[in-house]
């Protein structure tokens, strides 16, 4: 079983209001939920707590999403429960999945076939962690953690452009499909990562349990790509009916 704690974290205990009303959501439909923000101080006396062996790297980090992508899997690895980027949004209740021993991962994107070989996945699908939750001490998480942890105490990242590589869903998704887990489940996109355009469809948010806003804080500044970079690196609208909660990978 999945703890019903929600994980998350910003710099202050004060993150500024939008994401503040986003949080409200789950405490809001999800009364029993068990809610817990970690600030930067609180991020560092846990790693030191849990992982004292990382902590010098891990006070090294020189970029705040860095630090977050690395603890969101070491808290949820150390305590259980599930995390949320303070950009997500909750409409129903996430309790229903917490009755598994699986890790959960929400499929965050349908690629085209040129950007499937540029990233180098095995299929279509990137995986996220904008949201994911596990019981305490899973394997494939305390895996990727110690994956995460290894790359940089060997090569630090030190500019925005490598994060996702580094720490980020397509470093995760490119461990995933190495791995082929079979305790890993992938909810359907319609469930916690919907495009903005279904859930402002009535017939269709009542689907979804959670949506990822996409703030991208950290990306702010970055330069907007061409045209035909836009045009390879779209997604592909998801199924909003699919048949059951999880994507078949064929494994």
């Amino acid at each position: 079983m999945i703890p019903l704690v929600l994980h998350q974290t910003w710099e202050t205990t004060a993150p500024p209001a939008p994401l503040d009303r986003f949080r409200a959501t789950f405490a809001a439909n999800s009364p029993g939920l068990d809610m817990r923000l970690h600030d930067a101080a609180t991020r560092r006396r846990l790693v030191r707590q849990y992982r004292p062996d990382f902590a010098d790297c891990f006070d090294a980090i020189a970029l705040p999403v860095v630090a977050a992508d690395v603890f969101r899997l070491l808290i949820v690895y150390e305590e259980g429960g599930f995390y949320a980027d303070l950009d997500v949004e909750c409409y129903r209740p996430i309790d229903v999945f917490a009755a598994t021993d699986k890790a959960v991962f929400p499929l965050e994107a349908h690629l085209t076939r040129q950007r499937q070989g540029e990233l180098r996945y095995d299929q279509p699908i990137q995986i996220g962690n904008f949201m994911f939750g596990a019981p305490p001490r899973h394997p494939f998480i305390g895996a990727l953690l110690d994956r995460f942890m290894d790359r940089l105490r060997q090569c630090p990242v030190t500019r925005r452009d490598q994060v996702e590589d580094a720490t980020g869903p397509r470093e995760i998704t490119r461990f995933f499909y190495a791995a082929r887990p079979r305790d890993v489940a992938v909810l359907h996109q319609i469930f916690w990562g919907p495009p903005d355009i279904y859930a402002d469809l009535p017939i269709l948010r009542s689907r979804i349990h959670c949506r990822h806003r996409n703030l991208g804080t950290w990306k702010a500044g970055d330069a907007r790509p061409s045209l035909r970079r836009k045009l390879i690196e779209r997604n592909k609208p998801p199924n909003p009916f699919p048949a059951g909660l999880w994507h078949d990978f064929g494994w």
